[in-house]
């Protein structure tokens, strides 16, 4: 070879099938809290609380909404020290989706509020919050930081081809349900999916029966989000098929997860698919990450809005110029009203009743158990947020604060907060530069239970699902592969004989 004419060297670009390179593990340390940023984070939850001023119930609310909104702020800040990257946590996005449902209204005027509640039930309900960030911020310091098992599974290197293949699985298994029950018409899909809230073909009865059991397949649906992310983040290594193939089932995604009028589903979505996105991403190409992150913010914003505008008569409808009418005279932002839930919670426990004790986390627990396997389960609370607060014919969201709440009070609330925050801190720890794409989307896909468990402390037990699913699948092809591969490599070695 002429020295003077080098060879060309290859291109980085990889071909259909071929593993991707995994990151040196010495090129950021793994996510995780600092003790200062925790520290941080109680003291202004202790101020806050110690400090709260305003006659009214609004102005209380208010207070206490930027006090220990700007401790949160201030908190995570703190360990920005690492990089952008050491705060993409589960345990993070957790203390944020709490804020967002029980607090982030209250940054803007609410008057209405001084006329339903009484400024001390509004600071025993913010106190009770105060106690559910406190105990996230210190059990995500309570679990170890080994990852066993999921250290070789994590950073085991797969090919383009698998995470395809895994895709469609996903997506197959995930909407084979909704389209069995419409006779595999897509068109019927799309109108339905624009309709009112659980009045689909596919929409899950109060106790169901055995269409629940293929009905919980859908719970893969929110893989999707996570592969897209990935995919998107390295599409230099996928083929333009490829690439498309995955795009257009997340476009669908969000369109039926927006369409369907449930902001924390929708909200998942796209979480989900920012973590995967971050994660994937080369730490070169930064500005990429803000501006899909501040897009994805955006859509996030715009949609709470409108979609609480339409889900309760279908975006259908909404599209037709149909509207909620007491939304389009309601000026003042609204997300949920959680703390007000929470603060008549407050109000009538233990005055009027009894602690539940430990009936709600038993009802978690079981939960998952299809009633089609178990006729017997039992069927709800003995005594409803809904009937306690004499709002029958409603559902009321009062996030796992107050559910923690009217099973042990306070400490209830702590305890449950110290539980929430050792596993999402755990699950944070599972993050490395070493993981391969398998490992990235599966990680991403955790920040589907950090989020959605904040709405209730019932949902925890089966927004796990899909990660565990993701896991076992995931573990089955790949033994599958390593099986013939195996296979092969005895067959070529018999072939060669001694």
């Amino acid at each position: 070879m002429n020295p003077e004419h080098p060879r060309k060297a290859p291109s980085p670009k990889l071909t259909l099938g071929r593993v991707p390179k995994i990151m040196d593990s010495n090129e950021s340390e793994i996510p995780k809290a600092s003790a200062l940023s925790t520290l941080i984070l109680l003291v202004g939850l202790f101020i806050t609380i110690s400090t709260v001023q305003g006659t009214v119930s609004s102005k209380i609310a208010a207070y206490m909404a930027w006090g220990i909104g700007l401790s949160l702020i201030a908190s995570i800040a703190t360990d920005l020290h690492q990089g952008v990257r050491n705060l993409v946590r589960t345990d993070v996005m957790a203390l944020c989706s709490l804020y967002f449902l029980t607090f982030f209204e209250f940054l803007t005027p609410q008057t209405r509020f001084d006329q339903i509640l009484a400024p001390p039930s509004v600071y025993a309900g913010g106190t009770a919050c105060a106690w559910g960030f406190a105990g996230m911020a210190i059990g995500r310091h309570l679990t170890a930081t080994g990852k066993g098992h999921f250290t070789s599974l994590f950073e085991r290197p797969v090919s383009t081809q698998f995470i395809v293949k895994l895709y469609w699985f996903c997506l197959v298994a995930g909407y084979f349900y909704i389209f069995f029950s419409v006779n595999f018409n897509p068109i019927e899909v799309i109108s339905q999916s624009m309709d009112a809230r659980f009045s689909q073909a596919w929409s899950r009865g109060r106790f169901g029966d055995w269409r629940a059991i293929l009905g919980e397949l859908g719970l893969l649906i929110y893989v999707i989000p996570a592969i897209a992310g990935v995919v998107l983040a390295k599409r230099e290594i996928y083929t333009k098929s490829q690439l498309i193939q995955v795009m257009s089932g997340f476009a669908f995604t969000l369109f039926y997860g927006f369409a369907g009028g449930t902001r924390n589903v929708f909200a998942s979505y796209l979480v989900t698919f920012l973590i995967g996105f971050a994660f994937s991403l080369p730490r070169r190409k930064t500005m990429q990450l803000i501006v899909v992150s501040a897009v994805a913010a955006c859509l996030l914003l715009l949609a709470s809005r409108v979609m609480l505008e339409f889900r309760t008569i279908g975006l259908k409808y909404y599209l037709a110029g149909g509207i909620d009418k007491a939304l389009e005279s309601e000026g003042e932002f609204f997300i949920d009203y959680n703390l007000y839930v929470i603060c008549e919670l407050t109000e009538v426990f233990p005055k009027r009743y009894q602690y539940m004790g430990w009936e709600i986390p038993y009802l978690a627990i079981i939960r998952p158990i299809p009633r089609a396997i178990w006729p017997g389960k039992p069927e709800g609370m003995s005594l409803s947020i809904e009937e306690v607060l004499g709002a029958e014919g409603l559902t009321l969201a009062s996030s796992f604060v107050g559910e923690a709440y009217v099973s042990f009070g306070f400490g209830g609330v702590f305890a449950t907060g110290l539980f929430f925050g050792a596993i999402f801190g755990w699950w944070s720890r599972l993050a490395s530069p070493r993981n391969s794409d398998f490992g990235v989307l599966v990680y991403a896909s955790g920040f589907f239970a950090a989020v959605i468990s904040m709405r209730s402390l019932f949902v925890f037990t089966t927004a796990v699902l899909p990660t565990v699913g993701a896991i076992v699948i995931g573990q089955f092809f790949l033994n599958q592969k390593q099986h013939r591969a195996l296979t092969l490599g005895g067959q070529k070695k018999r072939r060669s004989g001694p």
